[in-house]
């Protein structure tokens, strides 16, 4: 008789990316052009205040290979809280709805990873900032950046560059995702209340990033590993989930200036 021997081998992956959520309401879908000409396709959330209010911004940059839909748990907290913002969740160009005009290749870049379309990513931001200061009850003088994986890279290099930046959220930040060095770009922060969020086996960034920042950026640790990277600590399934979204509400309130209190800023 002969011996059958099985092998099993148990291979570690990141779990795949859940079905996006479907929108809120009072969702709007928007198309606007960076200064390279590149349309970017973005979910905004007029704010929910009075006609003489004026509401500060948060921009939501996902992380891969993620869309914008990534952020929809987090967009509730972001308009009803002590602060109601405005709120702009958008695609990074080359994907989702961001890849035109065709013949810049940008999906073919953003699936390779091209450090190339990365590094400009920025343009992006500063398209959404322009965009918005176009929309009645914005305050585009009071910004908060708020990102996930490359997402992160993408909002400390464009706060690096941003006076009107006051907040920065990082979920699973690195120090160089696709070749964006954001040890780097952190320095240069010091204007920025900047926190950098992620769980335990991640953490080492977060550290790398502090150190850069001279001590200035603060860290949150949360339990886990790469499973829950970026957004995925916003699944109901990871038990710490409520808190991750408590502590960047309120991160990104007191950087606009508010307490517990609903404030906005009024028109003069």
């Amino acid at each position: 008789m002969s011996l059958i021997i099985c092998t099993v081998i148990f291979i570690h992956t990141l779990p795949t990316l859940a079905e996006s959520p479907p929108p809120l309401p009072d969702m709007k879908i928007v198309r606007f052009e960076t200064s390279d000409g590149i349309t970017i396709e973005g979910d905004y959330y007029p704010p929910i205040i009075k006609e003489d209010e004026k509401a500060p911004v948060a921009i939501l940059i996902h992380m891969y290979p993620a869309d914008r839909r990534s952020w929809t748990p987090l967009v509730p907290g972001l308009r009803d809280g002590d602060t109601r913002f405005a709120v702009l969740a958008y695609d990074i160009r080359g994907r989702g709805g961001s890849t035109e005009p065709a013949d810049k290749n940008l999906r073919s870049m953003y699936e390779t990873r091209d450090p190339a379309l990365f590094k400009d990513a920025w343009k992006d931001v500063e398209a959404a900032k322009k965009w918005l200061s176009k929309q009645p009850g914005v305050d585009t003088s009071r910004i908060a950046l708020i990102g996930a994986s490359i997402g992160c890279s993408i909002s400390l290099d464009y706060g690096s560059r941003d006076k009107d930046v006051k907040a920065v959220v990082c979920l699973s930040p690195g120090t160089n995702y696709f070749q964006v060095d954001s040890t780097r770009h952190i320095k240069r922060c010091d204007h920025i209340s900047v926190l950098l969020i992620a769980p335990e086996e991640e953490y080492p960034a977060v550290e790398d990033l502090i150190a850069a920042s001279g001590g200035k950026a603060k860290g949150l640790k949360y339990p886990g590993g790469r499973e829950w990277h970026g957004t995925r600590m916003f699944d109901e399934k990871y038990k710490d989930h409520a808190d991750v979204k408590k502590r960047i509400l309120s991160h990104v309130s007191r950087a606009m200036g508010t307490d517990a209190k609903r404030q906005a800023a009024t028109t003069p």
